[in-house]
């Protein structure tokens, strides 16, 4: 693909930050180089460190670079909606979220760029050829937690809960009319399974993800409970379908063919 095609200006790079001012000047600057003038959206939550401060006097000379500091830690499901409807409000046809901590490789932004050309939602995947870094328990919960999504939401994916994603105008659209409910990490399966159930076009492409070198992980222990809770209960709503969906083609099989 030319570097033309992969810049194009209706794209949006979304990242969510709280106490990240070791690696946001990174992120940035790997970004940038990436993509030298897609437009670029931090949504910070009013960190006590200083990212805010820090990245907005780096950035003072990018005109295609926005911040958003909010009063205080309201959540990264939030952060992302806000994302979702600052993509649709101001135009964009796409939008590509990735964390902050470098977890999450800029140089791959390609991948996604180049799949949502002909998908409506595309996530980066940990599995197959993809790689993550992560060891011990939290390798562990990770792909416990993608394989409970997968038994329990099924939609093709491998992936479900990392947030490198990319999505087109009509993900956007409806996702911001959706009852996404949960603020943290569980929005991320509550996404994957909205989009599904609308019948959009899903795919996913490998990443290679690495364990944060600086700061600390924002994960609160609590999500792991949060997240099971929501798996059944997007379980339990997928069900209720497909038994709607059977009553309905029973009832019409009854009744024979309309005259």
């Amino acid at each position: 693909m030319k570097n033309e095609e992969l810049l194009t200006p209706s794209i949006l790079v979304f990242t969510a930050t709280y106490n990240e001012s070791d690696n946001i000047i990174e992120w940035y600057q790997r970004v940038r180089k990436a993509l030298p003038t897609t437009s670029i959206l931090v949504v910070d939550d009013n960190s006590p460190d200083g990212t805010a401060t820090l990245i907005r006097n780096y950035t003072s000379n990018d005109h295609n670079f926005e911040l958003i500091v909010r009063e205080g830690k309201l959540g990264l499901g939030s952060a992302h909606r806000l994302a979702i409807e600052h993509s649709l409000r101001t135009n964009f046809d796409v939008l590509i979220t990735m964390d902050a901590d470098l977890s999450h490789q800029p140089e791959e932004l390609d991948r996604f760029i180049a799949a949502i050309a002909s998908h409506d939602f595309v996530i980066g995947t940990r599995s197959g050829a993809g790689k993550s870094d992560y060891t011990g328990l939290r390798k562990y919960l990770s792909w416990a937690g993608n394989t409970a999504a997968r038994i329990c939401i099924p939609t093709g994916l491998t992936e479900y809960t990392t947030s490198m994603r990319a999505f087109n105008r009509d993900a956007l659209e409806i996702l911001s009319k959706s009852d996404l409910r949960d603020d943290g990490y569980a929005f991320f399966m509550e996404v994957v399974y909205c989009l599904h159930a609308a019948g959009l076009r899903l795919t996913e492409v490998p990443i290679h993800f690495m364990d944060r070198i600086h700061g600390t992980s924002k994960i609160p222990r609590a999500q792991i409970f949060v997240s099971v809770a929501t798996l059944a209960r997007l379980s339990m709503r997928r069900l209720k379908g497909s038994q709607v969906t059977e009553h309905h083609a029973s009832s019409a099989e009854r009744s024979g063919p309309v005259q």
